[in-house]
C-alpha cells in the first residue's frame, strides 16, 4: 500500500480493527542468488497480538560471509536446524493466509526475497486479500526529517520496546511495536 495523507489513516484503522502479520527475513546475501536462512511472523488481530511464527530455513546456496557476519547464522547450524525451503514458506504462507496487511521494515527487500525464494523452488504464492506495508515509508512519512530510519535507530528515537538484533523473530517484534507507535495503536 502507497503510503500518503489518505492512506494512513486507514492503515491505522486496520491496525485497531483488523488482522496484521508482521513479517522479517535473514538472508545469505542481497543478491538474485541468494536464498531466506529464516522468517519470521507476528499475528496482530485488533491491535493485540494473536500468534508468532519463527522457522529457520537451510539454504541450497553459499552464505555471503558478511551476511552471516550480520545474523550469526551458519550453514552448519542451518543445516541442523533449518527445514528446506519450500517446507519452510509452505508453513509461513499457511499462517500468513488471506486477508491481512502484511508489514515489514524495507518491504521491498523482504518481498523480493519471498518472491525469488517462490520462484526458486517453485512454489506459488497468490495470496488472497493481502495488502502490504512498508515501516520504512510510514516513518519516513509520519516522522520527517530524521537522521536515520533504520529499524535500530526508530527504536531508540520513539522509544520502542525491542531490539534490532537481526534475528527474524526480534526484528519482527520491533517492527510491529514500530508500527503500531507510529499509528498511535496501543498493541
Amino acid at each position: 500500500m502507497r503510503i500518503s495523507a489518505n492512506t494512513v489513516p486507514q492503515i491505522a484503522e486496520y491496525a485497531r480493527s483488523g488482522r496484521v502479520v508482521v513479517f522479517d527475513t535473514e538472508t545469505t546475501g542481497c543478491s538474485r542468488w541468494d536464498e531466506i536462512c529464516q522468517i519470521a511472523a507476528v499475528e496482530y488481530v485488533d491491535g493485540v497480538r494473536a500468534r508468532t511464527f519463527s522457522v529457520y530455513v537451510c539454504p541450497t546456496c553459499e552464505m555471503n560471509p558478511w551476511a552471516e557476519g550480520v545474523h550469526g547464522l551458519s550453514l552448519d547450524f542451518l543445516a541442523e536446524h533449518g527445514l528446506a525451503p519450500e517446507e519452510a514458506m509452505r508453513q509461513f504462507f499457511e499462517f500468513l493466509g488471506s486477508d491481512a496487511l502484511l508489514v515489514a521494515h524495507n518491504n521491498k527487500f523482504d518481498m523480493r526475497m519471498l518472491g525469488q525464494e517462490c520462484r526458486k523452488f517453485d512454489i506459488s504464492f497468490a495470496p488472497d486479500g493481502i495488502e502490504t506495508c512498508d515501516t520504512l515509508a510510514l516513518a519516513r512519512h509520519l516522522r520527517p526529517g530524521l537522521d536515520s530510519y533504520s529499524l535500530a535507530n526508530l527504536i531508540e528515537a520513539l522509544n520502542i520496546d525491542g531490539t534490532n538484533s537481526h534475528d527474524a523473530l526480534d526484528d519482527t517484534l520491533a517492527c510491529a511495536g514500530l508500527f503500531f507507535k507510529l499509528l498511535g495503536c496501543v498493541n
